[in-house]
């Protein structure tokens, strides 16, 4: 049987990441820029914070996404909670909430999140997304 990749989400903790068919399966491109966040004037002529996107760079610890994709992430409760501190975690929870969305209103199989440099089966997709507003919601 082959080995299945995974996602390390604590000890003895990990999400599954599902095999896909890239000649069967549609694919769904996420749409990283939303809600306040989604013009790219609103960056060029302000100082405001993504907190989407300062999420996904203070985890990027272990190497770069354009190395290792998924796996230059740590995901771990313990770095979530460090995280978390310096972002507006409500709008972080609103955003990975939009994020989801965006899958569950598709009906593709393969989710690309350019921005972790992985494509996802749908259900491991929705799986880490599910964690990581769960992890998070517990801070707000």
């Amino acid at each position: 049987m082959a080995t299945l990749n995974t996602i390390s989400i604590g000890p003895e903790k990990e999400i599954i990441l599902l095999d896909f068919n890239y000649d069967t399966d549609s694919i769904l491109e996420i749409n990283e820029r939303l809600g306040p966040f989604s013009s790219d004037i609103t960056f060029k002529y302000s100082n405001v914070r993504d907190p989407l996107s300062e999420f996904w760079n203070k985890t990027e610890i272990d190497c770069i996404a354009g190395c290792c994709g998924i796996n230059a992430f740590v995901l771990w409760p313990e770095e979530i909670v460090e995280v978390v501190k310096s972002l507006d975690i409500e709008t972080l929870v609103n955003q990975l909430e939009r994020v989801k969305e965006q899958v569950l209103v598709s009906d593709a199989q393969i989710i690309s999140y350019r921005r972790l440099n992985y494509n996802f089966a749908r259900s491991s997709f929705l799986e880490l997304m599910d964690y990581l507003i769960t992890e998070i919601k517990q801070w707000v």
